[in-house]
C-alpha cells in the first residue's frame, strides 16, 4: 500500500480559464502520481502574489507557521520565491528523523550480540529464565528473535503508515514516530541494566522498535509532496539513503557504547548493552525537537483540528501495533507445539505467522480514517494484475534480503566464529573450564559443578565482527541510487538479471563456506575463511543494494503512473517481513547446525527470480520488453 495523490481538481466552470496539464509526481515510497493543477501566476497575478506571501509565515528558522498556506512547487515564481527554502527545511529536519527510525529498527542486531557474549562470560547473565533458560544452540538461536520480531512490527508497520502523511500532516508524523521510538529505547536502557531482565520484555521493546521500519512509508511520501518534479530524486535520495545509514550507525556505534564502562554488571562481567538504548533516546530527542519546530504540513494534508490529525495517527499506529501484538502472541503461546518438533516445522511456523499479522492489519486498515479508507478502495485494482505479484516476488529479492541480512550478520559472525566444541566443567560462577585445562568429571562433580559434553564455549581467537559489521549495511545503501542510474541507461530488468546472477554465486558460495566452516574444529584456524566470509556478505550487499534502485524503476515503468505508486508500496511492505523471515531463518538454521541452508535456501529463490524476470522481461518475445 502507497500513498496516493488527491483528487485531481474539478473541472473549471463555464467561463473560467481551463486547467492545463501540469503534472506533479508525488513519490511516496517511490510512486509517481500524476495530478493536475491549476497554474494560478501567469492567470491570476494578485492571487499569486498573495499565495506567496502567505506562505512566506512558515518560511525562516524562528517558529514558522505549522501549517502551509498554499504549496505548488511546480510554481516556478512560489518555488524561487520561498518554496524551495521551506522544501529544504524539511529535509534538513527530515532526514535525522528518519537516520533514527533505522537505527532503533535494526539496533536489536547489534544488541543480541553483546547479551550472548556476556552470557557467554557467565551463564548467570540475562538467562532468560521466562523462557527455560536455554544453553548453547538453542539459547542463540532464540536471540535471533529480538531483530526478527523488530522486523515483524517493522513489515507491519509499513502498510499504514503508506497513508498517513495525507491522513496525519507529515510534520505530525514525523515528530510524533520519532516520539514513538523513544519508548522501545528507554525499554531497552531500563531492562538491560538488570542481568536478569525478563526475554518477554525484550521482545516487547523489539516489538515496538517496528515503528522505525515503518517510518520510511510515510517519510518518503511526505517529502515528496515538498518538491517539484525535476527534484525528487535529488529530495528522496538524500532522505532515503540518508536515512538507511542508520543501519550502519547502529552497528558502527552500539558496540562502542555498550563496551563503556566501568561497574561489571555481575561478577566479573563487563559489558553495558543498556547503552544501545540511551545512545539512540539521546539521538531521537533533537531529532523530534527538529521535526516539531521546523517540519511543515500540506495545505491539504491531516484535519483542520491538529488534535483530530494526531488521531488518526495514533488511531492508525495503534492497529498496526495491535496486529503485531496478535503475531508475536501467538509466536510465544505457540513455542511448544509439536510442530516446532522438527526445522521444517519451524520455517512453516515463521511463514504462517507473517501471513497471519499481515492479514489482520490489512483488516485493520478497512477501521481506519475515512481519507485513508478511500485511498484503500482505489488500490484494490492492482491486485487484479498479474505483474504485481511477479514484482513483489522480485522486490523480496531486493529489500527484504537487504534488511534480511543487516539484522543477521552481526550475529551471523559471532555464531559461527565465535565458539569452539568440547567437554568441561560448567562452574557454579558460570564459568566453563575445558576437558584438559585441570577440568575432570570428578573434580567438577566435587566442586558442585555441571559436566557437559559437546558443549559450545567462546572462542579465544574469535574475530572482532563489530569492526566490519557495519559495512554491509553501509554498501548496500550507498550503491542503490547506482543501481537506479544503471537501470535507467540500461533498463532495470537486464541490470536485476545480472546482479541476481552474482547474488546468487555469493549466496551458494556463502552456503558452501559455511559448510566447509562448520566441521572444522576451529573455524578461526585459517584466516582466510574468515576473510572470504566477509567478503562474501559485502557482495550479497552491494548486489541487494543495486537491484533495490533497478525494481523501484521496473516498477514505475511497468505500471500506470496510477498503479505505480501502490504496487510499490505493497511490495515494499512485504518484502520488509525479510527483517523477520531471514534472521529466524538463521536461527533455525544454526541450532540444528546447518548454517548453511539457509543460503543454500536464498540462493535457490534468487534462481526462481531470475527466471521469472528473464521470462517476463528479457526473452525475445516477452510481455513487457524494455522495462
Amino acid at each position: 500500500m502507497a500513498d496516493t495523490a488527491p483528487a485531481a481538481d474539478p473541472a473549471p466552470a463555464a467561463g473560467s480559464p481551463a486547467v492545463d496539464d501540469h503534472p506533479t509526481a508525488l513519490i511516496g515510497r517511490g510512486e509517481s502520481v500524476l495530478v493536475k493543477q491549476a497554474p494560478t501566476d501567469a492567470e491570476n497575478p494578485k492571487d499569486a502574489a498573495a499565495e506567496i506571501e502567505a506562505i512566506k509565515e512558515s518560511e525562516g528558522w524562528k517558529f514558522p507557521k505549522v501549517k502551509l498556506a498554499y504549496w505548488d512547487p511546480e510554481d516556478e515564481k512560489q518555488w524561487e520565491a520561498t518554496g524551495k527554502f521551506i522544501a529544504r527545511r524539511n529535509l534538513i529536519a527530515s532526514i535525522p528523523n528518519l537516520t533514527c527510525a533505522f537505527g532503533v529498527w535494526l539496533v536489536w542486531s547489534v544488541i543480541v550480540v553483546k547479551i550472548q557474549k556476556m552470557h557467554d562470560a557467565d551463564v548467570n547473565v540475562y538467562p532468560f529464565q521466562d523462557w527455560g533458560s536455554r544453553e548453547g544452540k538453542e539459547y542463540r538461536s532464540i536471540l535471533f528473535l529480538l531483530p526478527g520480531i523488530a522486523g515483524l512490527s517493522g513489515g507491519t508497520l509499513r502498510i499504514p503508515n503508506s497513508f498517513l502523511t495525507q491522513v496525519g500532516g507529515g510534520r505530525n508524523v514525523v515528530y510524533s514516530t520519532t516520539i514513538l521510538l523513544c519508548v522501545p529505547m528507554i525499554m531497552a536502557g531500563i531492562a538491560l541494566q538488570n542481568p536478569n531482565c525478563p526475554f518477554n520484555v525484550l521482545i516487547a521493546a523489539a516489538l515496538l522498535s517496528g515503528v522505525g521500519g515503518g517510518a520510511f512509508a510515510s517519510s518518503m511520501s511526505n517529502i515528496s509532496f515538498f518538491y517539484p518534479k525535476r527534484l525528487q530524486g535529488m529530495a528522496l535520495g538524500y532522505n532515503g539513503g540518508i536515512g538507511n545509514l542508520g543501519v550502519s550507525i547502529s552497528q558502527l556505534l552500539a558496540p562502542i557504547v555498550m563496551g563503556a564502562g566501568s561497574t561489571p554488571i555481575i561478577g566479573e562481567v563487563m559489558g553495558w548493552p543498556a547503552n544501545a538504548g540511551w545512545l539512540w533516546f539521546a539521538f531521537c530527542i533533537p531529532s523530534m525537537f527538529l521535526a516539531f519546530f521546523y517540519m511543515s504540513n500540506q495545505p491539504n494534508h491531516g484535519e483542520s483540528s491538529n488534535i483530530m490529525s494526531l488521531i488518526n495517527y495514533y488511531w492508525m499506529e495503534i492497529f498496526g501495533f495491535l496486529a503485531s501484538f496478535i503475531g508475536v502472541v501467538t509466536l510465544v503461546t505457540t513455542r511448544k507445539a509439536a510442530m516446532l518438533a522438527t526445522p521444517g516445522g519451524q520455517v512453516i511456523h515463521k511463514f504462517l505467522l507473517v501471513i497471519l499479522v499481515c492479514g489482520v492489519e490489512h483488516l485493520f486498515m478497512w477501521f481506519s480514517p475515512k481519507r485513508a479508507r478511500d485511498r484503500l478502495k482505489k488500490q484494490v485494482v492492482i491486485f487484479k494484475r498479474k505483474h504485481t505479484y511477479i514484482m513483489t516476488w522480485l522486490y523480496i529479492m531486493c529489500f527484504g534480503s537487504f534488511i534480511g541480512y543487516s539484522g543477521s550478520f552481526p550475529k551471523l559472525i559471532s555464531d559461527v566464529f565465535g565458539y569452539l566444541t568440547g567437554n568441561g566443567c560448567l562452574e557454579k560462577a558460570g564459568n566453563f573450564v575445558v576437558e584438559g585445562n585441570g577440568a575432570t568429571e570428578a573434580a567438577c562433580a566435587a566442586s558442585g559443578g555441571e559436566w557437559k559434553t559437546d558443549y559450545d564455549y567462546p572462542n579465544p581467537n574469535a574475530p572482532n565482527g563489530a569492526a566490519v559489521a557495519w559495512l554491509g549495511a553501509a554498501v548496500g545503501s550507498l550503491i542503490r541510487p547506482v543501481g537506479g542510474i544503471l537501470a535507467d541507461k540500461y533498463g532495470g530488468a537486464k541490470v536485476t538479471n545480472i546482479a541476481i546472477i552474482w547474488c546468487t554465486i555469493a549466496a551458494f558460495g556463502q552456503g558452501a563456506l559455511l559448510q566447509t566452516v562448520s566441521k572444522m574444529d576451529d573455524p578461526t584456524s585459517n584466516p582466510a575463511y574468515y576473510g572470504l566470509f566477509v567478503f562474501l556478505f559485502i557482495n550479497l550487499f552491494f548486489c541487494c543494494g543495486v537491484m533495490n534502485g533497478t525494481t523501484f524503476r521496473t516498477i514505475g515503468v511497468l505500471f500506470p503512473p496510477e498503479e505505480s505508486g501502490p504496487v510499490l508500496g505493497w511490495s515494499s511492505a512485504i518484502a520488509s517481513y525479510g527483517a523477520f523471515i531471514i534472521p529466524v531463518m538463521f536461527g533455525i538454521a544454526l541450532k540444528a547446525g546447518n548454517p548453511q541452508i539457509t543460503f543454500y535456501g536464498l540462493g535457490a529463490y534468487y534462481v526462481t527470480c531470475f527466471f521469472l524476470n528473464f521470462w517476463y522481461y528479457l526473452r525475445p518475445g516477452c510481455e513487457k520488453p524494455g522495462v
